[in-house]
Order: C-alpha cells, then structure tokens, then sequence
C-alpha cells in the first residue's frame, strides 16, 4: 500500500488546536489520515485532491492552489483531523485491551465535556468547508465540479437534502 501524504504538519495542529505538541504523532497521524480522506477528498473531489496532493508533493502548489491550500484546505485539516482525534484521543488498544490513559496528575474528563470539545472541532472545521464553498463558487478551477459533496446530511438514517445557498 502506497504512503499518503500528510498535508499538514504536527506543529499546525498543535498549534492551531488543544492538541498538545507533547502528543505522540502516532496517536493523531490516523486522523489527520481519515479527515483528508473521508472529509477533504469527498469535497474537493477526486481529480482536485489529486492535484493539489501532487503539487503539495513537488512543492508546485501557486496562483488559486495555493490560495486554496492555505486559506482552506490547511485548516480544515487541522479541524476535522482535531474532531477525529478528540472523540477517541483517550483511549488505547493494546493486548490487554481498551484502556483509557491518565495520568496521576489529571483528572478525567466527562462525556459531555469531550462532545463539547469535538463539537467546537467540527463548528470550526465546518465554517472554513462553507467559506471555502462560496471561494471556490468565485474562483473556480478546472478541477472542480459541482458534484463533489453532497449537500444534505443524514439524520436517524434518513438523507436530507439541503439547497445550496452560498
């Protein structure tokens, strides 16, 4: 299986979340993983992810690219790869099964107060998806088509569609 590239770095994501910089990398790097893969390639589509993963790659990113990657596309990574990790940041797998961390000096934290944080997470990292939906209505690229992402959102296990008025 082919390496993914990581469009961030640990320093953004600590910097720009309560993630602290003393996490190790291996416990986030799997969600910064599954929100570029479930979040940000489902809404650029295939074919802008592509492209902006390779420019990324050869450091070729400019003009609209970049604009793009650095306005919006950097921090939705970083909100959607925070929302990630913080719903399931405490808990480890291991041979003796699922345990959560703690240390002596800490206290745990509630359900409610996790949700809370996760929540803030998905607030902010769902402000720069819809600033960047009116960006690109404005700048378009060849890349990018309109059906990328749904638009509505599943509730109960029913689908419902929301008009797009960006």
């Amino acid at each position: 299986m082919a390496l993914q590239t990581i469009l961030i770095t640990s320093e953004e994501l600590t910097r720009n979340t309560i993630i602290g910089g003393n996490v190790d990398v291996d416990r986030y790097l799997q969600a910064i993983k599954a929100c570029q893969n479930v979040m940000i390639k489902p809404l650029l589509g295939k074919t802008l992810y592509d492209k902006i993963v390779t420019d990324f790659e050869a450091t070729n990113l400019e003009g609209l690219y970049l604009e793009m990657f650095d306005n919006y596309i950097t921090e939705m990574v970083i909100h959607g790869a925070a929302e990630i990790y913080l719903s399931q940041g405490a808990y480890m797998i291991s041979n003796s099964g699922i345990t959560k961390t703690k240390t002596d000096s800490s206290e745990t934290v509630t359900k409610e107060e996790v949700d809370y944080l996760v929540e803030a997470s998905r607030k902010l990292y769902n402000l720069y998806e819809t600033e960047f939906l009116k960006w690109i209505k404005l700048n378009p690229v060849p890349e990018w088509g309109n059906s990328c992402k749904p638009i509505g959102k599943t509730v109960g296990g029913w689908y419902i569609n929301k008009k797009r008025n960006y």
